[in-house]
């Protein structure tokens, strides 16, 4: 990845839980022209390619592109962003998309035909972050350099959307910001260790404070009413919001802790007070309410991590690795149950989502979208068409869309395969 790369964000999923209404916040282009070559030549060429010499290197991007563009499956392309793009996201009705970039811009573009239906240049920086809120009344985006705004989202004809900004805030350097998923209220966590909560469109904020170690992650509860969150000093904690009190805690000191770190995620299970944080070395922490329960050491370093949809009948969450690794844990037994079947081993696993309770899609560092079943590891299908890492990916379960975004510069739309069971 590049040197600039923004920070990791946690998996949010917006559903229709019941709204937060315990939490009183106080005042306070074209394209390129490809030499004629076949799939099968291209991929002999890339075979016998070193991997110290750059021009073969070069020519070896060259080539991947090639192949992605050969290949390509997605039914969409957005093309407009000059840069990386890190953030997206799908409006819960229309087929708006919403992609943030390394260019410093933010477009909103319609995902049936890659027209540009609004440009946000106001940032100064990366937009890192990109969302829309629970129910597509209102959207945010947000820089590297915390530069925030929220604007409100009306149609016209149900076709082109009107954004009216009601809101902007600068905080310190951002490094996650996500909407609740049933109110319009935003979380965002800092560098310094602070997390900043907003009532939208007024502002109104809770600052729940920080011990100047960067909060690398954060994620609702699976009742909406408690954050957790795991900072780069190795300490995880477990936050009330309406009350802004640590509720369980998770220091250097304890047995079961972690160390200074260099990444680090969480994940909430939807149906019970369960946690888990998992930091870059593969060490695993289960935590409930109470505090931490256990630890267990992955053979792999833990990139990202999800758990299974909560009317699932299995009690799974999903790992993924840079080495391309996808292990598959029962988190009822705190054992692993199965590891996928990866097309390529150095093909590393950038972010990991369910598609439903027996799907895990993984987006990887070459450009690929691998789904597996999570019962048996096995490969269910793949989608091909970018060529880079791909930062992030949005998934639209009542029509199968998924929207992703790359280092490549494209975002793209693809239309899932049927599931099945």
């Amino acid at each position: 990845m590049q040197d600039n790369t923004p920070p990791h964000r946690p998996d949010i999923e917006y559903s229709d839980d019941e709204v937060l209404e315990e939490i009183e916040l106080e005042d306070g282009g074209e394209d390129e022209e490809f030499d004629e070559v076949t799939l099968e030549q291209l991929e002999e060429r890339l075979g016998g390619l070193g991997d110290d010499d750059d021009e073969d290197d070069e020519e070896e991007r060259r080539d991947m592109e090639r192949i992605a563009r050969l290949t390509d499956q997605a039914e969409v392309t957005f093309r407009q962003h000059k840069a990386p793009v890190f953030a997206c996201s799908l409006h819960p009705t229309y087929n708006w998309a919403v992609t943030g970039s390394e260019d410093d811009r933010a477009y909103v573009w319609d995902t049936t035909t890659a027209e540009v239906l609004h440009e946000i240049t106001e940032h100064k920086d990366t937009v890192t972050e990109t969302h829309f809120s629970h129910d597509g009344a209102y959207l945010v985006t947000g820089d590297m350099a915390g530069e925030l705004f929220a604007f409100k989202v009306s149609e016209q004809g149900e076709e082109r959307p009107i954004l009216t900004k009601v809101w902007e805030y600068s905080m310190s350097d951002m490094s996650w910001l996500f909407w609740h998923r049933a109110a319009h209220i935003l979380l965002a966590g800092s560098d310094s260790g602070d997390i900043y909560v907003w009532r939208i469109p007024g502002g109104d904020c809770k600052i729940l404070p920080g011990q100047s170690s960067r909060c690398e992650s954060g994620e609702l509860s699976g009742d909406g009413k408690k954050l957790f969150t795991a900072y780069l000093n190795g300490h995880v904690k477990l936050w009330d919001l309406k009350t802004c009190q640590v509720l369980m805690e998770v220091n250097e000191q304890h047995p079961l802790g972690f160390g200074e770190i260099t990444h680090a995620v969480v994940a909430c299970e939807r149906e019970s007070p369960f946690y888990i944080c998992a930091e870059g070395s593969g060490k695993i922490l289960f935590c409930t309410n109470n505090g931490p329960v256990s630890t267990v050491q992955s053979e792999h370093g833990v990139e990202c991590l999800a758990f299974a949809p909560a009317n699932s009948d299995l009690k799974l969450f999903a790992c993924g690795s840079l080495d391309g690794e996808i292990s598959i844990w029962d988190y009822a037994k705190t054992s692993l149950r199965t590891v996928c079947e990866t097309p390529d081993k150095n093909d590393g696993v950038l972010r990991i989502k369910w598609l439903n309770d027996h799907t895990i899609l993984a987006a990887t560092s070459q450009g690929n979208l691998n789904a597996f079943d999570a019962r048996t590891g096995s490969l269910k299908f793949k989608l091909t068409g970018h060529h880079y890492h791909i930062y992030e990916f949005v998934y639209r379960p009542q029509d199968n869309l998924l929207l992703t975004v790359s280092e490549d510069q494209m975002a793209k739309i693809f239309r899932v395969p049927p599931l099945g069971d």
